[in-house]
């Protein structure tokens, strides 16, 4: 049995990685994955974007709120709850 996709090399080295010839689908690429080339400018901006709205928990120190916490009112306690569950989840 034929197999639908010809199956490809991990590396090309004759693939053609211009912007101009890089196709999803029947390309001829060297099969790296170039993100300093990119063919649609408007995605490299839009990808900066979308990591500086990347929130990492473990790159933000709460320790210090932990102690704070303690402090909190019932109703404080539920608005900190609350905003801090939409930038976790």
């Amino acid at each position: 049995m034929k197999a639908a996709v010809d199956r490809k090399r991990l590396f090309n080295p004759e693939g053609n990685d211009s912007l101009l010839e890089r196709k999803i689908i029947k390309g001829n690429s060297t099969n790296l994955f170039n993100l300093n080339n990119v063919k649609f400018s408007w995605a490299t901006q839009l990808y900066r974007t979308m990591m500086a709205n990347f929130w990492i928990p473990e790159k933000v120190d709460l320790t210090q709120d932990k102690n704070d916490y303690e402090n909190l009112t019932v109703p404080e306690r539920e608005a900190y709850d609350g905003i801090l569950s939409f930038l976790i989840f």
